[in-house]
């Protein structure tokens, strides 16, 4: 996979005193400010989320949009293992938002930042943000997952930007498209 673009300087992690590093994403931060590959997380995490928000209900199958962008079976199966540990072990409720929902939740940010670490091979800190949903073992057991999603989305050209802490301000990355165009 060749490098991905990175926003942040060479320097070390900016890491929080928790040891999780410093959010990157604005909590309700509009969509319209990610980009496609952003886009593509938190609308698979959305997707995935539906059936288990209302169980009874008639839903859009998830995977549509792996298959879409030719994400192989591996990386399907990475994303789902790491939803399904996050969603047995969570030490909280997960901020997963409905679909339609024009804002981004918390927990779906920290989704995007820790594919864009895995995708840089940042274990440490992608490690601290799994620690901050699971507990020790969970946590252990949902890295490799996480990586396979990361990967398989690298494999297909959906790096997801290493966006700058201050970026958390509330104002539009660089090098935001109009990937939400493919979403209405």
């Amino acid at each position: 996979m060749p490098p991905l673009p990175s926003t942040l300087p060479p320097a070390g992690p900016i890491m929080l005193p928790s040891g999780r590093p410093r959010p990157v994403y604005a909590v309700d931060a509009p969509l319209a400010e990610l980009a496609t590959a952003e886009l593509f997380v938190v609308s698979a995490l959305r997707l995935w989320a539906l059936p288990h928000r209302d169980p009874g209900g008639s839903h859009p199958d998830w995977r549509g949009g792996f298959f879409a962008a030719g994400i192989d079976d591996e990386g399907m199966t990475a994303f789902d293992v790491l939803l399904r540990i996050a969603a047995t072990a969570a030490k909280r409720p997960l901020d997963v938002r409905c679909l339609r929902c024009p804002r981004l939740g918390e927990d779906e940010a920290w989704l995007l930042q820790l594919v864009s670490l895995l995708q840089r091979r940042r274990r440490g800190e992608a490690a601290a943000i799994l620690g901050e949903w699971l507990p020790p073992a969970a946590q252990r057991m949902a890295l490799m997952p996480a990586e396979g999603f990361a990967d398989a989305l690298g494999a297909v050209g959906l790096g997801i930007v290493l966006r700058h802490p201050e970026a958390a301000g509330g104002t539009a990355a660089a090098g935001a498209d109009r990937g939400l165009a493919l979403l209405q």
